[in-house]
Protein backbone atom coordinates (compact mmCIF):
# COMPACT_ATOMS: atom_id res chain seq x y z
CA UNK A 1 0.00 0.00 0.00
CA UNK A 2 1.58 3.36 -0.66
CA UNK A 3 1.59 5.79 2.09
CA UNK A 4 -0.69 9.16 1.68
CA UNK A 5 -1.07 12.38 3.94
CA UNK A 6 -2.44 15.43 3.35
CA UNK A 7 -0.18 17.71 3.71
CA UNK A 8 3.60 17.66 4.83
CA UNK A 9 6.49 20.20 5.91
CA UNK A 10 9.14 21.50 3.40
CA UNK A 11 10.85 19.33 1.32
CA UNK A 12 14.03 18.77 0.26
CA UNK A 13 20.69 16.86 6.23
CA UNK A 14 22.34 17.81 9.46
CA UNK A 15 26.16 19.32 8.90
CA UNK A 16 27.35 22.43 7.45
CA UNK A 17 27.91 22.75 3.77
CA UNK A 18 31.86 24.00 3.13
CA UNK A 19 32.50 27.56 3.06
CA UNK A 20 32.85 27.38 -0.88
CA UNK A 21 29.37 26.03 -1.26
CA UNK A 22 27.92 28.32 0.94
CA UNK A 23 29.29 31.05 -0.92
CA UNK A 24 27.17 29.93 -3.74
CA UNK A 25 23.74 30.56 -1.69
CA UNK A 26 25.42 33.94 -0.14
CA UNK A 27 25.46 34.32 3.84
CA UNK A 28 22.73 31.45 4.45
CA UNK A 29 23.27 28.46 6.82
CA UNK A 30 21.74 25.48 4.22
CA UNK A 31 22.38 23.20 6.85
CA UNK A 32 20.64 24.80 9.62
CA UNK A 33 17.94 25.66 7.17
CA UNK A 34 17.66 22.22 6.07
CA UNK A 35 17.55 21.14 9.71
CA UNK A 36 14.42 23.82 10.23
CA UNK A 37 12.20 23.45 7.18
CA UNK A 38 12.90 19.76 5.68
CA UNK A 39 14.25 17.09 8.45
CA UNK A 40 11.22 16.93 9.68
CA UNK A 41 9.93 14.70 6.46
CA UNK A 42 13.47 13.64 4.93
CA UNK A 43 15.31 13.09 8.44
CA UNK A 44 18.36 14.27 8.99
CA UNK A 45 20.40 12.10 7.61
CA UNK A 46 18.53 12.49 4.33
CA UNK A 47 17.01 9.20 4.34
CA UNK A 48 13.38 9.52 4.91
CA UNK A 49 11.58 10.59 8.42
CA UNK A 50 10.09 7.85 10.43
CA UNK A 51 11.83 5.08 8.80
CA UNK A 52 11.45 5.83 5.54
CA UNK A 53 7.83 6.53 5.86
CA UNK A 54 8.62 10.01 3.23
CA UNK A 55 11.11 10.17 0.10
CA UNK A 56 14.53 10.22 1.07
CA UNK A 57 17.22 12.95 -0.55
CA UNK A 58 20.54 10.76 0.43
CA UNK A 59 21.19 8.69 -2.47
CA UNK A 60 18.08 9.97 -5.26
CA UNK A 61 18.87 11.76 -8.02
CA UNK A 62 16.17 13.77 -7.48
CA UNK A 63 17.97 16.94 -6.02
CA UNK A 64 20.84 15.82 -8.14
CA UNK A 65 21.30 16.41 -12.09
CA UNK A 66 19.52 20.19 -13.53
CA UNK A 67 18.77 22.06 -10.23
CA UNK A 68 15.53 23.50 -11.79
CA UNK A 69 13.66 20.56 -10.82
CA UNK A 70 14.33 20.97 -7.14
CA UNK A 71 14.04 24.96 -7.54
CA UNK A 72 10.48 24.23 -8.76
CA UNK A 73 9.47 22.09 -6.21
CA UNK A 74 10.43 24.29 -3.72
CA UNK A 75 8.63 27.19 -4.59
CA UNK A 76 5.49 25.51 -5.95
CA UNK A 77 5.11 22.21 -4.56
CA UNK A 78 4.90 18.19 -5.04
CA UNK A 79 1.46 16.61 -5.98
CA UNK A 80 0.56 12.80 -6.22
CA UNK A 81 2.72 9.91 -7.07
CA UNK A 82 6.90 9.98 -7.08
CA UNK A 83 8.92 7.06 -7.59
CA UNK A 84 12.58 7.14 -5.65
CA UNK A 85 14.99 4.43 -6.36
CA UNK A 86 11.66 1.98 -7.51
CA UNK A 87 9.35 2.67 -4.17
CA UNK A 88 6.16 4.78 -4.73
CA UNK A 89 4.82 7.60 -2.25
CA UNK A 90 1.83 9.89 -2.86
CA UNK A 91 2.43 12.78 -0.96
CA UNK A 92 1.47 16.30 -1.23
CA UNK A 93 4.39 18.77 -0.27
CA UNK A 94 3.11 22.20 -0.16
CA UNK A 95 4.90 25.17 -1.61
CA UNK A 96 7.61 27.07 -0.07
CA UNK A 97 7.76 29.69 -2.43
CA UNK A 98 6.13 32.63 -0.64
CA UNK A 99 7.93 31.59 2.41
CA UNK A 100 11.45 31.11 1.79
CA UNK A 101 13.43 34.19 -0.26
CA UNK A 102 15.47 32.68 -3.30
CA UNK A 103 18.71 33.17 -1.07
CA UNK A 104 17.56 30.27 1.20
CA UNK A 105 15.94 28.23 -1.24
CA UNK A 106 19.74 28.30 -2.72
CA UNK A 107 21.44 27.51 0.85
CA UNK A 108 18.69 24.91 0.96
CA UNK A 109 19.75 22.77 -2.54
CA UNK A 110 23.51 23.42 -2.09
CA UNK A 111 23.45 21.83 1.15
CA UNK A 112 21.23 18.57 0.12
CA UNK A 113 23.48 18.36 -3.47
CA UNK A 114 26.55 17.56 -1.40
CA UNK A 115 25.32 15.90 1.84
CA UNK A 116 25.25 12.39 2.67
CA UNK A 117 27.39 11.12 -0.49
CA UNK A 118 25.47 13.46 -2.90
CA UNK A 119 27.90 14.81 -5.27
CA UNK A 120 26.67 17.97 -7.45
CA UNK A 121 27.47 21.70 -7.75
CA UNK A 122 25.60 24.36 -5.59
CA UNK A 123 23.00 26.38 -6.73
CA UNK A 124 22.99 30.40 -7.31
CA UNK A 125 20.69 33.19 -5.91
CA UNK A 126 20.26 33.98 -9.06
CA UNK A 127 19.34 30.80 -10.27
CA UNK A 128 16.66 30.79 -8.07
CA UNK A 129 15.11 34.15 -9.11
CA UNK A 130 15.39 33.44 -12.72
CA UNK A 131 13.10 30.05 -12.31
CA UNK A 132 10.81 31.81 -9.81
CA UNK A 133 10.36 34.52 -12.84
CA UNK A 134 9.56 31.79 -15.33
CA UNK A 135 7.15 29.79 -12.77
CA UNK A 136 5.50 33.12 -11.71
CA UNK A 137 1.95 31.95 -13.51
CA UNK A 138 1.86 28.37 -11.57
CA UNK A 139 -0.75 28.48 -9.48
CA UNK A 140 -0.92 24.74 -8.85
CA UNK A 141 1.63 21.90 -7.25
CA UNK A 142 3.99 20.01 -9.81
CA UNK A 143 3.39 16.97 -10.76
CA UNK A 144 6.56 13.92 -10.97
CA UNK A 145 5.38 13.50 -14.79
CA UNK A 146 5.79 17.45 -15.49
CA UNK A 147 8.87 17.66 -14.29
CA UNK A 148 10.42 14.64 -15.37
CA UNK A 149 9.37 15.96 -19.18
CA UNK A 150 10.69 18.73 -18.54
CA UNK A 151 14.12 17.72 -16.43
CA UNK A 152 14.36 13.99 -16.84
CA UNK A 153 17.09 12.43 -13.98
CA UNK A 154 19.91 11.58 -14.86
CA UNK A 155 20.52 8.15 -13.69
CA UNK A 156 21.50 5.14 -15.42
CA UNK A 157 19.21 2.60 -14.05
CA UNK A 158 20.88 -0.68 -11.94
CA UNK A 159 19.59 -3.31 -15.00
CA UNK A 160 19.29 -2.20 -18.45
CA UNK A 161 16.32 -3.24 -20.70
CA UNK A 162 14.91 -5.21 -17.61
CA UNK A 163 11.66 -7.16 -18.51
CA UNK A 164 9.37 -8.78 -15.73
CA UNK A 165 7.24 -12.23 -15.71
CA UNK A 166 4.90 -13.37 -13.52
CA UNK A 167 3.75 -16.63 -12.76
CA UNK A 168 1.06 -18.26 -11.20
CA UNK A 169 1.66 -21.22 -9.11
CA UNK A 170 2.60 -23.29 -5.89
CA UNK A 171 6.17 -24.74 -5.55
CA UNK A 172 8.55 -25.65 -2.29
CA UNK A 173 11.36 -25.57 -4.65
CA UNK A 174 12.31 -23.35 -7.65
CA UNK A 175 10.45 -24.56 -11.00
CA UNK A 176 11.74 -24.65 -14.75
CA UNK A 177 10.29 -21.65 -15.46
CA UNK A 178 10.75 -22.31 -19.18
CA UNK A 179 8.06 -24.92 -18.74
CA UNK A 180 5.51 -22.61 -17.36
CA UNK A 181 3.53 -19.41 -19.35
CA UNK A 182 3.63 -16.27 -18.01
CA UNK A 183 0.52 -14.70 -16.54
CA UNK A 184 1.82 -11.11 -17.44
CA UNK A 185 4.69 -9.59 -18.67
CA UNK A 186 6.00 -5.76 -17.76
CA UNK A 187 8.96 -3.94 -18.88
CA UNK A 188 10.58 -1.87 -15.75
CA UNK A 189 11.71 0.93 -16.93
CA UNK A 190 13.43 1.93 -13.34
CA UNK A 191 15.52 -1.36 -13.59
CA UNK A 192 15.03 -2.01 -10.16
CA UNK A 193 14.03 -6.03 -9.64
CA UNK A 194 10.73 -5.44 -7.24
CA UNK A 195 8.06 -8.63 -6.39
CA UNK A 196 5.87 -5.81 -4.99
CA UNK A 197 5.20 -5.02 -8.86
CA UNK A 198 3.68 -8.87 -8.79
CA UNK A 199 0.54 -7.67 -6.42
CA UNK A 200 0.35 -10.88 -4.92
CA UNK A 201 1.18 -12.08 -1.27
CA UNK A 202 1.13 -16.37 -1.91
CA UNK A 203 1.30 -18.84 -4.37
CA UNK A 204 3.66 -17.14 -7.09
CA UNK A 205 6.67 -16.66 -8.92
CA UNK A 206 8.82 -13.96 -10.82
CA UNK A 207 11.63 -14.18 -13.20
CA UNK A 208 13.40 -10.81 -14.70
CA UNK A 209 15.44 -10.57 -17.73
CA UNK A 210 18.11 -7.02 -18.29
CA UNK A 211 21.27 -6.15 -18.80
CA UNK A 212 24.00 -5.90 -16.02
CA UNK A 213 26.96 -3.38 -17.00
CA UNK A 214 30.07 -4.06 -15.05
CA UNK A 215 32.38 -0.80 -14.90
CA UNK A 216 36.09 -3.10 -15.10
CA UNK A 217 37.75 -6.34 -15.86
CA UNK A 218 38.08 -8.46 -12.46
CA UNK A 219 36.59 -10.24 -9.76
CA UNK A 220 33.35 -9.80 -8.52
CA UNK A 221 31.28 -10.75 -5.37
CA UNK A 222 27.31 -11.01 -5.55
CA UNK A 223 24.71 -10.70 -2.53
CA UNK A 224 21.95 -13.53 -2.46
CA UNK A 225 18.95 -13.76 -0.11
CA UNK A 226 15.07 -14.45 -0.76
CA UNK A 227 12.00 -15.22 1.27
CA UNK A 228 11.28 -17.98 -0.18
CA UNK A 229 13.34 -19.33 -3.11
CA UNK A 230 15.81 -17.39 -6.06
CA UNK A 231 18.52 -18.13 -8.42
CA UNK A 232 20.83 -15.78 -10.11
CA UNK A 233 22.35 -16.20 -13.68
CA UNK A 234 24.73 -14.46 -15.82
CA UNK A 235 25.70 -14.92 -19.61
CA UNK A 236 23.54 -18.26 -18.51
CA UNK A 237 25.15 -19.77 -15.99
CA UNK A 238 24.02 -19.92 -12.48
CA UNK A 239 25.91 -17.67 -10.00
CA UNK A 240 24.09 -18.67 -6.92
CA UNK A 241 20.64 -19.44 -5.63
CA UNK A 242 18.40 -19.77 -2.54
CA UNK A 243 16.21 -23.11 -2.64
CA UNK A 244 13.76 -24.13 -0.71
CA UNK A 245 10.85 -21.90 1.42
CA UNK A 246 11.78 -20.47 4.33
CA UNK A 247 12.65 -16.83 5.79
CA UNK A 248 15.17 -14.47 4.43
CA UNK A 249 16.97 -14.23 7.75
CA UNK A 250 19.88 -17.21 7.88
CA UNK A 251 19.72 -17.98 4.61
CA UNK A 252 21.77 -15.37 2.62
CA UNK A 253 24.17 -16.97 0.31
CA UNK A 254 27.10 -15.00 -1.67
CA UNK A 255 28.81 -15.77 -5.04
CA UNK A 256 31.74 -14.95 -7.15
CA UNK A 257 33.22 -15.06 -10.35
CA UNK A 258 35.56 -13.29 -12.74
CA UNK A 259 33.75 -10.98 -15.59
CA UNK A 260 35.20 -8.74 -18.28
CA UNK A 261 34.01 -5.01 -18.37
CA UNK A 262 30.72 -4.25 -20.35
CA UNK A 263 26.94 -5.62 -20.69
CA UNK A 264 26.21 -9.18 -19.56
CA UNK A 265 22.74 -10.69 -19.69
CA UNK A 266 21.17 -11.12 -16.38
CA UNK A 267 18.80 -13.38 -15.22
CA UNK A 268 16.84 -13.87 -11.52
CA UNK A 269 14.51 -16.43 -10.91
CA UNK A 270 11.98 -16.08 -7.69
CA UNK A 271 9.27 -18.33 -6.55
CA UNK A 272 6.83 -17.55 -3.25
CA UNK A 273 5.13 -19.87 -1.51
CA UNK A 274 2.84 -18.46 1.74
CA UNK A 275 4.11 -15.38 4.41
CA UNK A 276 6.49 -13.37 3.98
CA UNK A 277 8.13 -12.68 0.49
CA UNK A 278 10.91 -10.70 0.11
CA UNK A 279 14.44 -10.56 -2.72
CA UNK A 280 17.85 -8.84 -2.07
CA UNK A 281 20.70 -9.14 -4.68
CA UNK A 282 23.62 -6.81 -4.86
CA UNK A 283 27.18 -6.75 -6.42
CA UNK A 284 30.54 -5.50 -5.54
CA UNK A 285 33.92 -5.63 -7.15
CA UNK A 286 36.11 -7.91 -5.15
CA UNK A 287 37.52 -5.73 -2.19
CA UNK A 288 34.96 -2.98 -2.49
CA UNK A 289 33.21 -2.17 0.43
CA UNK A 290 29.60 -1.03 -0.30
CA UNK A 291 27.28 -3.55 -2.60
CA UNK A 292 25.17 -2.00 -5.57
CA UNK A 293 21.85 -2.71 -4.77
CA UNK A 294 19.73 -4.82 -7.84
CA UNK A 295 16.33 -4.84 -5.93
CA UNK A 296 14.34 -2.59 -4.04
CA UNK A 297 15.21 -3.67 -0.84
CA UNK A 298 18.71 -3.61 0.83
CA UNK A 299 20.34 -5.88 3.05
CA UNK A 300 20.45 -4.11 6.64
CA UNK A 301 23.51 -2.54 6.81
CA UNK A 302 25.50 -3.06 10.25
CA UNK A 303 24.31 -0.27 12.86
CA UNK A 304 26.04 2.97 13.04
CA UNK A 305 26.37 2.97 16.82
CA UNK A 306 28.14 0.69 19.53
CA UNK A 307 25.60 -1.48 21.82
CA UNK A 308 25.43 -0.09 24.80
CA UNK A 309 23.63 -2.18 27.20
CA UNK A 310 21.52 -1.13 29.80
CA UNK A 311 20.74 -3.36 32.64
CA UNK A 312 19.85 -3.34 36.45
CA UNK A 313 22.52 -2.14 38.80
CA UNK A 314 23.15 -3.00 42.05
CA UNK A 315 19.94 -4.58 42.49
CA UNK A 316 18.35 -1.35 41.28
CA UNK A 317 15.58 -1.26 38.58
CA UNK A 318 16.87 0.55 35.13
CA UNK A 319 14.60 2.72 33.10
CA UNK A 320 14.57 3.36 29.24
CA UNK A 321 12.25 6.29 27.89
CA UNK A 322 13.08 6.69 24.35
CA UNK A 323 10.91 4.72 21.75
CA UNK A 324 10.35 1.33 22.27
CA UNK A 325 9.20 -1.15 19.64
CA UNK A 326 5.75 -2.91 20.42
CA UNK A 327 4.46 -0.05 22.64
CA UNK A 328 3.19 3.88 22.01
CA UNK A 329 5.33 7.02 22.00
CA UNK A 330 5.13 7.64 25.59
CA UNK A 331 6.41 4.13 26.43
CA UNK A 332 8.52 3.82 29.66
CA UNK A 333 10.78 0.84 29.59
CA UNK A 334 11.41 -0.86 32.78
CA UNK A 335 14.28 -3.65 33.53
CA UNK A 336 13.95 -5.42 37.31
CA UNK A 337 17.01 -7.38 38.54
CA UNK A 338 16.97 -10.79 37.69
CA UNK A 339 15.90 -10.94 34.21
CA UNK A 340 12.31 -9.48 34.47
CA UNK A 341 11.32 -6.20 32.05
CA UNK A 342 8.57 -4.50 30.96
CA UNK A 343 7.21 -1.46 28.56
CA UNK A 344 4.94 0.68 30.11
CA UNK A 345 2.61 3.25 28.04
CA UNK A 346 1.68 6.28 29.80
CA UNK A 347 -0.75 6.91 26.35
CA UNK A 348 -2.47 3.33 27.27
CA UNK A 349 -2.28 2.98 30.89
CA UNK A 350 -1.26 -0.41 30.74
CA UNK A 351 2.29 -2.82 30.48
CA UNK A 352 2.19 -3.76 26.70
CA UNK A 353 5.12 -5.42 26.65
CA UNK A 354 6.97 -7.98 28.81
CA UNK A 355 10.43 -9.95 28.09
CA UNK A 356 13.21 -11.89 29.98
CA UNK A 357 16.13 -11.55 29.86
CA UNK A 358 18.66 -8.81 28.48
CA UNK A 359 16.91 -4.77 28.73
CA UNK A 360 17.61 -2.68 26.30
CA UNK A 361 20.64 -1.54 23.84
CA UNK A 362 21.04 2.08 24.44
CA UNK A 363 23.30 2.40 20.74
CA UNK A 364 20.59 3.07 19.01
CA UNK A 365 19.47 6.29 20.88
CA UNK A 366 22.33 6.80 23.06
CA UNK A 367 24.58 7.38 19.74
CA UNK A 368 23.68 10.99 17.60
CA UNK A 369 20.18 10.34 18.61
CA UNK A 370 19.37 7.37 16.57
CA UNK A 371 15.89 7.66 15.02
CA UNK A 372 13.01 4.64 15.25
CA UNK A 373 11.94 2.25 17.33
CA UNK A 374 14.27 0.49 19.23
CA UNK A 375 13.37 -3.35 20.12
CA UNK A 376 13.58 -5.06 23.49
CA UNK A 377 16.93 -6.37 23.89
CA UNK A 378 15.85 -9.81 25.60
CA UNK A 379 13.74 -12.64 24.26
CA UNK A 380 10.24 -14.69 25.48
CA UNK A 381 8.90 -10.97 23.99
CA UNK A 382 4.93 -11.06 25.28
CA UNK A 383 2.52 -8.44 23.30
CA UNK A 384 -0.10 -7.84 26.20
CA UNK A 385 -2.26 -4.80 25.01
CA UNK A 386 -2.68 -2.56 22.42
CA UNK A 387 -5.17 -0.54 23.22
CA UNK A 388 -6.61 1.97 26.17
CA UNK A 389 -6.50 -0.42 29.44
CA UNK A 390 -8.91 1.95 31.43
CA UNK A 391 -12.38 3.70 31.07
CA UNK A 392 -12.51 6.72 28.59
CA UNK A 393 -11.55 9.95 30.65
CA UNK A 394 -8.65 8.32 32.60
CA UNK A 395 -5.98 10.90 32.85
CA UNK A 396 -2.08 9.72 33.78
CA UNK A 397 -0.60 11.26 36.70
CA UNK A 398 3.06 10.13 36.11
CA UNK A 399 4.95 7.82 38.38
CA UNK A 400 7.49 7.58 41.26
CA UNK A 401 10.40 4.88 42.20
CA UNK A 402 10.94 3.49 45.52
CA UNK A 403 14.69 3.56 46.79
CA UNK A 404 14.88 0.09 44.72
CA UNK A 405 14.15 1.58 41.39
CA UNK A 406 10.23 -0.53 41.31
CA UNK A 407 7.65 2.38 39.68
CA UNK A 408 4.30 3.16 40.57
CA UNK A 409 2.33 4.91 37.88
CA UNK A 410 -1.25 7.20 38.72
CA UNK A 411 -4.09 7.45 37.09
CA UNK A 412 -7.50 9.40 38.24
CA UNK A 413 -10.70 7.69 36.75
CA UNK A 414 -13.28 10.74 37.91
CA UNK A 415 -13.14 10.80 41.34
CA UNK A 416 -11.05 7.35 41.93
CA UNK A 417 -7.08 7.09 41.90
CA UNK A 418 -5.64 3.94 40.62
CA UNK A 419 -1.75 2.99 41.35
CA UNK A 420 -0.34 0.56 39.49
CA UNK A 421 3.05 -0.76 40.80
CA UNK A 422 5.66 -2.77 39.63
CA UNK A 423 8.38 -5.44 41.37
CA UNK A 424 10.53 -8.60 40.02
CA UNK A 425 9.62 -11.78 41.94
CA UNK A 426 10.30 -15.86 41.68
CA UNK A 427 13.04 -17.38 41.79
CA UNK A 428 16.21 -17.49 38.95
CA UNK A 429 14.10 -20.65 37.37
CA UNK A 430 10.48 -19.06 37.22
CA UNK A 431 11.05 -15.45 36.49
CA UNK A 432 7.99 -13.29 37.49
CA UNK A 433 6.55 -10.02 37.50
CA UNK A 434 4.55 -8.99 40.56
CA UNK A 435 1.99 -6.22 39.98
CA UNK A 436 0.17 -4.73 42.19
CA UNK A 437 -3.49 -2.78 41.30
CA UNK A 438 -4.87 -0.51 44.03
CA UNK A 439 -7.91 1.73 43.72
CA UNK A 440 -9.14 4.81 46.12
CA UNK A 441 -11.18 7.94 46.46
CA UNK A 442 -15.09 8.04 45.45
CA UNK A 443 -15.83 6.91 42.53
CA UNK A 444 -17.36 3.86 41.10
CA UNK A 445 -15.46 0.22 40.33
CA UNK A 446 -12.94 0.08 37.86
CA UNK A 447 -12.22 -2.34 34.64
CA UNK A 448 -8.84 -2.29 34.21
CA UNK A 449 -8.01 -4.65 30.94
CA UNK A 450 -5.06 -6.91 31.21
CA UNK A 451 -4.67 -8.26 27.92
CA UNK A 452 -6.88 -7.28 24.50
CA UNK A 453 -4.43 -9.21 21.88
CA UNK A 454 -3.77 -12.81 23.03
CA UNK A 455 -6.18 -15.54 23.70
CA UNK A 456 -6.85 -16.09 26.83
CA UNK A 457 -7.19 -19.45 28.31
CA UNK A 458 -8.94 -20.76 32.25
CA UNK A 459 -6.07 -22.75 33.91
CA UNK A 460 -8.38 -22.52 37.27
CA UNK A 461 -10.16 -19.68 38.77
CA UNK A 462 -7.64 -18.01 39.32
CA UNK A 463 -5.22 -18.27 36.79
CA UNK A 464 -4.65 -17.73 32.80
CA UNK A 465 -3.10 -18.75 30.00
CA UNK A 466 -2.31 -15.74 27.85
CA UNK A 467 -1.43 -17.51 24.33
CA UNK A 468 1.20 -20.14 24.64
CA UNK A 469 4.13 -17.86 26.11
CA UNK A 470 3.00 -16.33 29.78
CA UNK A 471 0.44 -16.73 32.13
CA UNK A 472 -1.29 -14.43 34.72
CA UNK A 473 -2.72 -15.27 38.45
CA UNK A 474 -4.53 -13.25 40.74
CA UNK A 475 -7.34 -12.78 44.01
CA UNK A 476 -8.91 -12.29 44.97
CA UNK A 477 -10.52 -10.69 43.25
CA UNK A 478 -9.39 -12.57 40.26
CA UNK A 479 -9.55 -11.15 36.05
CA UNK A 480 -12.18 -12.65 34.17
CA UNK A 481 -12.81 -13.02 30.27
CA UNK A 482 -15.27 -10.40 28.88
CA UNK A 483 -15.47 -9.18 25.27
CA UNK A 484 -12.75 -11.27 23.94
CA UNK A 485 -10.46 -9.91 26.47
CA UNK A 486 -9.25 -10.80 30.24
CA UNK A 487 -10.88 -7.82 32.90
CA UNK A 488 -10.09 -6.71 36.50
CA UNK A 489 -12.96 -5.22 38.02
CA UNK A 490 -11.91 -3.50 40.86
CA UNK A 491 -13.97 -1.24 43.61
CA UNK A 492 -12.74 1.18 45.60
CA UNK A 493 -10.75 0.40 48.35
CA UNK A 494 -9.98 -3.01 47.15
CA UNK A 495 -5.53 -4.31 45.92
CA UNK A 496 -5.50 -6.73 43.78
CA UNK A 497 -1.90 -8.43 42.96
CA UNK A 498 -1.27 -9.97 39.66
CA UNK A 499 1.94 -12.57 39.02
CA UNK A 500 3.29 -13.02 35.34
CA UNK A 501 4.91 -15.77 34.42
CA UNK A 502 6.30 -17.18 31.33
CA UNK A 503 6.33 -20.51 30.15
Amino acid sequence: MKPSIRSVPPALGILTATAGLAALAGAQDGGQLYTTYCAACHGVNGEGAQNGQFPPLAGSPWPLGNPDRSIKILIAGLHGEVEVNGKTWNLEMPPQGAMLPDDQIAAILTYVRSSWGNKAPGVETSRVKTVRAATANRTTPWTAAELLKQHPLDVKPPVADLISYVYDGTWKKLPDFNTIKAAATEEEHNGIISIAKAGRKDHFGMVWEGVLDLPVDGDYEFYLAADDGMRLMLDGTPLGEVDGIGPIQGREKQAAGKFAKGPHKLRVEFFEFEGQEEIQIGWRKKGDKNWVWLTDRKAANKPKWPDIMIEPVAEKAAIYRNFIKGTTARGIGIGLPGGVNFAWSADHFAPELIWQGEFMNGGHHWTERGQGYEPPAGDHVVNLSKGEALPEGAKFLGYKLDPKGNPTFSMSIGKSRLLDSYKAGGSDTERTLVRTLSLTGEGSAVDVVITDTLPVQAISSTEFALGNLASVASGPPAPKPKNGKLVLTLATGQTATLLYRWK
